[in-house]
């Protein structure tokens, strides 16, 4: 015959074959989900598998024609290692070249030729080669058919779910806080609340294909003197949304505008007067705005069971008031918000976002504050009562399979919770950790860093997020990852001790003494919590510190009497010093608190 009868392009690698024509990873038959950038870079990796890839060509061929920051490439290989894990040599498939780019060093071959036009399989080595012509005669065929069939079935399913929702690439969006103008310093809750609700907002329009970064990142750029495009650069994002707000009386007058990122150009700017229990209506106005600017459809999951009815004030204000105190962090702020959110309820005891607010302000005292027996009852009970009110409402989703996950240890509610409230708003960072955290209880780690991956890509800057995902890393046993993940967790809050506490466990796992002991001085200097202080403990046990690991121990037993400490950790502590009867008396009390 003078033609090829060439069928797919498909590359097996490991567990996984990739599928390049049809854009489709599979592993053991099943689709594994990238986002699409994350999969482009995949595919040119493995098309030159063996070969040097540099960063100016992956760029050029990932964002073709556009301008784009290096570390969003960087973003990109990071994301796949996570998913991809080691190779069967125990490396991981990607490897960075220094100063020039990235290789693909997992063995790859390539299936679907046909028997008359076989591809050269890519590997370097002639025996290489020679072995797998003579494995392809003999077995390859039959299993490359039925890798196929696998590969085919879930391409099918692919372009069902595509001719669904056909979408281009995630459009991703900043909201800024909005700017108080009544000249009033107290008025800020009302600025920081109204931002809050914005993204909130925005976060439920269509999840599929824009994503709003969190709060907590947003809160950085408060007053900030930073140019739009800088903003855009260091959150990973194409559009950003600022604006204003004056309550006076009984109206308030809010403005707002949408700004293109990397030319720094207006999309867009309207201002709203109006009667102040019409804020509800301005906000989703703003969403059909940015939607319509986008041309992206806005979905009726976007107005919510309650979004329709009259706003009562009084609650609200309290609601925004609530808000504001839990975003302090600190324990008369948490109990501030506390009675807030119960206000607001004797108020309006149907508004379902102000039990969801409860839930969260309850678990925000948890770990530093009070026991899980003393507070998950009362944070379980809110967002049950918020989800009967609203079932639409991901933070209550959140919040319900955080109190399964953590208090009743009840794994299959809790999957259910995390998975709802990632199916209403996968913007939704802490849906995405919550997942990991579950994910990683089943010590399911590959898929758990993954979604962290995911919670970073939504809130880059929030510390508190990065503190839980350490431990993550942690257990999951990768220890130079660990350490690489503390160090950017410190970059972004030098007094944050959580990182410097598990940086000196990850270094007394790999036997590195003097590094322990720096880690460990640096955590009990700026130590803010006596987990932290305990976790420190254990280190310098583990490296045969005793003398330091009982001072910081018993530093940390003092901070406890008016502070939680989880008993695991004192136990874990106890455990590396020796003292075994009070270990198990540790892990009695932790049972008992329901300590995780």
């Amino acid at each position: 015959m003078g033609t090829s009868l060439r069928t797919k392009n498909i590359y097996e690698f490991g567990a996984y074959q990739l599928d390049t024509d049809e854009k489709v990873l599979v592993r053991d038959g099943h689709p594994v989900a990238l986002p699409p950038k994350d999969l482009e870079t995949l595919i040119v990796l493995v098309e030159k598998a063996g070969h040097i890839v540099g960063k100016e060509e992956l760029l050029e061929k990932v964002w073709p024609g556009v301008f784009i920051e290096e570390n969003n490439l960087a973003r990109r290989v990071f994301n796949l290692r996570q998913v991809l894990g080691e190779g069967p040599d125990g490396r991981k498939y990607i490897e960075t070249v220094p100063k020039r780019g990235y290789r693909f060093v997992g063995s790859v071959r390539q299936l679907g030729d046909s028997a008359e036009s076989p591809s050269p399989p890519l590997q370097s080595s002639d025996s290489a080669q020679s072995t797998l012509r003579v494995s392809r005669r003999r077995t390859v065929w039959p299993w490359a058919l039925a890798a196929i069939f696998i590969v085919a079935a879930s391409v099918l399913a692919q372009r069902f779910w595509r001719a669904r929702n056909a979408s281009p690439s995630k459009v991703m969006l900043a909201v800024l806080p909005f700017e108080n103008l009544s000249g009033d310093a107290n008025e800020d809750y009302f600025a920081d609340g109204l931002t809050e609700e914005m993204i909130a907002q925005l976060g439920q329009v269509q999840p599929s294909r824009l994503g709003v970064i969190a709060r907590t990142s947003i809160v950085h750029y408060k007053h900030t003197k930073a140019s739009i495009a800088q903003i855009g650069r260091e959150l990973g994002v194409g559009y950003v949304m600022e604006g204003s707000v004056r309550r006076a009386g009984g109206r308030v007058r809010i403005t707002a505008q949408l700004i293109q990122a990397r030319p720094q150009t207006h999309v867009w700017a309207e201002s709203y007067e109006r009667p102040l229990d019409d804020v509800l209506t301005i906000q989703r106005e703003i969403a059909q705005r940015v939607t319509d600017s986008l041309s992206i459809e806005l979905l009726a999951a976007v107005t919510r069971s309650d979004a329709n009815a009259h706003l009562n004030i009084e609650s609200y204000d309290k609601y925004l008031l609530g808000l504001h105190e839990l975003g302090q962090g600190t324990r008369e702020s948490i109990s501030k918000a506390i009675q807030y959110f119960q206000e607001g309820i004797a108020i309006d005891p149907k508004d379902a976002r102000l039990y969801s607010a409860l839930a969260e302000a309850y678990e925000s005292a948890t770990t530093y504050y009070n026991s899980p027996a003393e507070v998950m009852p009362r944070a379980k009970r809110a967002a049950q009562r918020a989800i009967e009110l609203d079932p639409q409402l991901p933070s209550a989703h959140v919040k319900l399979g955080d109190a399964y996950l953590f208090f009743d240890w009840n794994w299959t509610r809790a999957q259910e919770e995390y998975r709802r409230a990632l199916e209403i708003n996968p913007s939704l960072p802490e849906a995405q950790l919550g997942y990991a955290d579950y994910l990683g209880t089943l010590g399911r780690f590959d898929e758990a860093l993954s979604r962290v991956q995911q919670a970073y890509l939504h809130d880059p800057l929030a510390v508190e997020s990065r503190n839980e995902a350490l431990w993550i890393y942690y257990f999951s046993g990768r220890m130079p990852e660990t350490i690489d993940q503390c160090r950017k967790t410190i970059e972004l809050e030098p007094a944050a001790g959580i990182p410097y506490a598990i940086l000196s466990m990850a270094y007394a796992q790999m036997g590195k003494n003097a590094e322990t002991l720096r880690a460990a001085d640096d955590a009990v200097r700026v130590g803010n919590s006596p987990s932290g202080l305990a976790t420190t403990a254990a280190a310098l046990a583990q490296v045969s510190e005793k003398a330091k690991a009982n001072q910081v121990l018993a530093m940390a037993l003092n901070e406890a009497k008016g502070h939680y400490i989880c008993g695991f950790i004192v136990a874990a502590a106890y455990t590396e010093l020796g003292e075994k009867e009070k270990a198990i008396d540790s892990l009695q009390r932790a049972f008992l608190q329901r300590s995780t």
